[in-house]
């Protein structure tokens, strides 16, 4: 009787040192034993990062508008040339440090990449882009702040790629120059932003 009673009191001893030390420890060594937390997307915040800059910017655009004449319905191109002048003058005296990388940061190009890369593999994304190169105009210069060139085409943006980016509002759209993504103000007919190889 007395050996069994001493067996149960080893195994008692043994349970009660092992939770003691496992107890003790830190933290941070019992939390290595928990796997990630799948809840995280983090291309979801980037794309949340990505809208709260752009909404940055439009309340920026909206002051400026509000400091230019209202455009009034022509058709002279002159007068509609003149606005738009208008505008850029404003947003650039609005946004002088305005550079590359602002909207696009580094985070949200890489996550436009991944975004776009499953439109751009296989035979359908040979197809998408053949459109386009077809579709490039030659000599746009690209700089933020700086006018679309007069004259340049404004490149199809193939709709499998939209699907796959975030939603824009009506005062910005996405233009693909060769492998070049831009943002273009569409009143103002300028370069908001862009990013360099977004097609690869």
């Amino acid at each position: 009787m007395d050996r069994v009673y001493n067996n149960v009191m080893r195994a008692a001893l043994a349970v009660i040192l092992f939770a003691t030390i496992f107890l003790a420890l830190p933290v941070s060594a019992q939390q290595q034993q928990k796997p990630a937390d799948p809840k995280v997307n983090v291309s979801a915040a980037t794309q949340q990062d990505f809208k709260v800059r752009l909404d940055q910017y439009l309340v920026v655009r909206k002051k400026a508008a509000g400091e230019t004449p209202a455009p009034k319905q022509t058709n002279d191109p002159a007068q509609i040339v003149a606005v738009e002048e208008g505008l850029v003058a404003a947003i650039r005296a609005a946004r002088p440090g305005a550079k590359p990388g602002d909207i696009f940061t580094p985070e949200i190009q890489a996550t436009f990449r991944k975004l776009l890369a499953p439109e751009l593999k296989g035979g359908d994304g040979a197809h998408t882009k053949d459109v386009l190169k077809d579709d490039a105009p030659a000599g746009v210069v690209l700089k933020v702040n700086g006018r679309y060139p007069d004259g340049k085409s404004f490149p199809s943006v193939p709709s499998n790629l939209l699907r796959n980016l975030p939603k824009l509002p009506p005062e910005v759209e996405y233009r693909i120059i060769g492998k070049n993504l831009i943002l273009r103000d569409t009143g103002a007919d300028m370069i908001v932003d862009f990013m360099l190889n977004a097609i690869q």
